[in-house]
């Protein structure tokens, strides 16, 4: 099922060219709020699709006990799809992050010619592996972003911004079912 659309990104505000003192650079991740409205855990894939360019400068996150736990994007039967598959216990909430891969890509943060930018949309579905046949799920999903200048100054101006995304339906309760 159709969840959203996402956008990833670490670039400048205003062009480089520009050089103005105004601008800074922001790093945007796309955050999904996963509840689990069922008595019993459930498996989850979330399918991204992101034609130009790829997610491979992106990492996946997962956070149910307070700790970001990693995992694989795992190419899809179907390119340019990849997937990330979860458990999400029963009655509980969990959130998952899609953000740049600063660590294996650290010039993207002080070099100023460097950016990344990767839209795309998600897709949601039950796993089989969840002994169920459907679940209900409520999700949110959001960009966060940090705005960022010289990140070696005392001061690296530093701002925030969040804002929900619309779903593909409206709503946030979403039905899932494997059959």
């Amino acid at each position: 099922m159709l969840v959203s659309t996402f956008e990833i990104l670490v670039k400048s505000q205003l062009p480089p060219e520009l050089k103005s003192p105004l601008s800074r650079k922001v790093i945007q991740g796309y955050f999904l709020t996963l509840s689990n409205l069922n008595p019993f855990s459930v498996v989850l894939s979330l399918v991204f699709t992101a034609v130009t360019p790829s997610l491979n400068d992106v990492i996946p996150l997962l956070d149910v006990t307070g700790v970001n736990v990693g995992g694989p994007l795992v190419p899809d039967p179907i390119p340019p799809k990849v997937r990330f598959q979860l458990r999400l216990p029963a009655n509980d909430t969990g959130l998952f992050l899609l953000q740049p891969d600063i660590i294996k890509k650290p010039e993207l943060l002080t070099d100023e010619k460097q950016s990344l930018e990767v839209r795309g949309f998600v897709e949601i579905f039950v796993s089989s592996l969840s002994g169920r046949n459907s679940a209900d799920i409520l999700v949110t999903p959001e960009q966060r972003g940090t705005f960022f200048g010289d990140l070696k100054a005392a001061d690296p101006r530093l701002d925030q911004i969040a804002y929900s995304i619309p779903t593909a339906h409206g709503g946030s309760l979403f039905t899932l079912s494997n059959s």
